[in-house]
């Protein structure tokens, strides 16, 4: 009797531990990895997303970097195929996220020239069998149509009127703007016309070929995004026509259109970490223009509250009154940014505010007003464009989120915390330190020596890059520096924050911001 006794609390432990250990695996340890084909190779498309995936307890498997593209040349077909036919093969990937334009054109600049195109049915072909081999796998593939204006040309303000005049004529077929579109037409040389068209045929016929795919169940998620563009113009025709293919296909819920390029990834980690742990984030969103709906910001397609409503939705949240996160969509339209501020950073949500007041930079007052708060507890971007700035924040409050509520492991929460750290500081050193301080700055130096800002050398540009964003970064560290972090029932400090900073491509838009995060636990 009572060895059987003895036998049976052993195979109840033996049941316990390997319960436990399921448990550990799929949910307190999430190991298995995402495997990212990037838009392009610019940190906001990797680094970026690379940190908002460690904030949920996963790693971000990138390619080679000599797979990628390098600003104007593209990436390596040969050699990004083959990295992903291995990669995926491991078992611990959790979901398998492709970027269209990186594998079919070498990256989002390659894709804006319709020489890049020459071999897009072979790579298609190569794409389908890929992806039915791996059907039944989490397949996420992102594509965007064309910007505006795909590349410099000195018929760009014409194009943009014919894109404008396009769009409207299909809508609403109004007679003067088919003269006007006729004597358009007349004064832009057939060639440079012929393949402003073209790439958005193309373009369009590739995208329902990935709708009809998605249909068939080898992509789990299809994602079209839109790239700079304004409130008429061929890319929202495009969007249109497509949106409406997947809805006649029965798969709306399967295919999202959502306006902007560069943050897409960011959303879909966000979208993909919300999925894993069942969690759907209430956003109240704040306003500070009254009609977000009639509101349309530079280089966007739609209203602003539109822009900001498919962004939550995508993620798999929601809009909520009483939601427990607080976003804050300043356009500059409420000068009384910093009662506003005041206002709602003590309500116990999780606060962040997309700073879309100006292109490319940070409003300089309302981040002066963030920094002398508490940078940590404001979550905060504003880089390029409103939808890329929009979305950045609303994948990072949902990532935020997570944490707070203790949904990832033990293990991973120190690796999450830092890289939280890094995103916030990366934000304000390159939405604000950069864009707004430094970059006019490099620019006159580039000009006083005689370097086109498009074609710099980047290892000289870089050093000169250090020493003006040196002081800067400095002060920026010591509002971080000593600062105490909370998640959930973890507490720490931040002890140093070391910073490399650099130019990525050989031109001066955008910056790398390494930054290297030491903390000290309280016990």
């Amino acid at each position: 009797m009572r060895k059987r006794v003895i036998l049976f609390i052993i195979l109840l432990f033996t049941i316990f531990l390997f319960l436990f250990s399921l448990y550990q695996k799929n949910l307190i340890f999430p190991s298995k990895d995402i495997v990212f084909v990037p838009l392009d190779s610019r940190p906001v498309n990797t680094q970026n997303v690379l940190l908002l995936t460690n904030m949920w307890g996963k790693n971000l498997i990138l390619p080679p970097s000599d797979s990628l593209d390098y600003y104007k040349k593209p990436g390596n077909f040969q050699k990004l195929y083959s990295w992903l036919k291995t990669s995926v093969s491991h078992k611990r990937n959790y979901a398998i996220v492709i970027s269209l334009q990186q594998y079919l054109n070498g990256g989002l600049i390659a894709s804006r020239q319709l020489e890049n195109y020459t071999q897009y049915k072979e790579k298609l072909d190569l794409l389908y069998s890929f992806l039915k081999e791996n059907k039944g796998k989490n397949v996420i593939i992102f594509s965007v149509i064309p910007r505006l204006t795909p590349s410099k040309e000195e018929y760009s303000d014409k194009l943009k009127r014919f894109s404008y005049l396009t769009d409207k004529i299909d809508l609403f077929h109004i007679p003067d703007d088919i003269k006007e579109k006729e004597k358009i037409v007349s004064s832009i040389p057939h060639q440079i016309l012929d393949e402003y068209i073209n790439l958005f045929e193309i373009n369009e016929k590739i995208n329902k070929a990935l709708i009809d795919w998605t249909k068939k169940g080898i992509i789990t998620t299809f994602v079209i995004g839109i790239d700079d563009t304004q409130d008429y113009s061929t890319s929202n025709m495009v969007a249109r026509r497509l949106q409406e293919y997947a809805e006649e296909q029965g798969i709306s819920d399967r295919v999202y259109i959502l306006h902007g390029a560069d943050e897409i990834g960011m959303e879909i980690t966000a979208k993909l970490a919300n999925q894993y742990y069942r969690q759907s984030p209430a956003f109240k969103v704040i306003y500070d223009v009254e009609n977000p709906e009639k509101t349309f910001l530079p280089y966007e397609g739609a209203d602003l509250k539109k822009i900001v409503e498919e962004k939550i939705k995508f993620i798999g949240g929601k809009i909520d009154k009483n939601g427990d996160c607080l976003l804050y969509i300043h356009t500059r339209q409420n000068p009384g940014i910093k009662r506003e501020v005041e206002k709602y950073k003590n309500n116990g949500q999780i606060f962040g505010i997309a700073d879309v007041a100006y292109t490319n930079r940070a409003d300089k007052e309302l981040v002066e007003i963030l920094l002398n708060l508490d940078p940590l507890k404001i979550l905060y971007s504003g880089w390029n464009t409103p939808s890329n700035s929009i979305g950045a924040v609303i994948s990072e409050m949902s990532l935020k989120r997570i944490m707070d509520k203790e949904l990832i492991s033990f293990s991973q929460m120190e690796k999450a915390i830092k890289s939280f750290i890094a995103f916030s500081f990366i934000r304000y050193a390159d939405d604000f330190a950069y864009q707004e301080m430094i970059r006019g700055e490099m620019y006159k130096w580039a000009r006083l020596n005689k370097i086109s800002i498009y074609d710099i050398e980047p290892q000289t540009a870089s050093k000169e890059l250090a020493v003006k964003m040196g002081p800067i970064l400095e002060k920026l560290k010591q509002k971080y520096i000593g600062r105490e972090v909370k998640i959930g029932r973890t507490r720490v400090k931040i002890k140093d924050i070391k910073v490399k900073v650099k130019y990525p491509w050989n031109r001066m838009f955008e910056i790398e911001i390494s930054p290297e995060i030491t903390l000290y636990n309280e016990r």
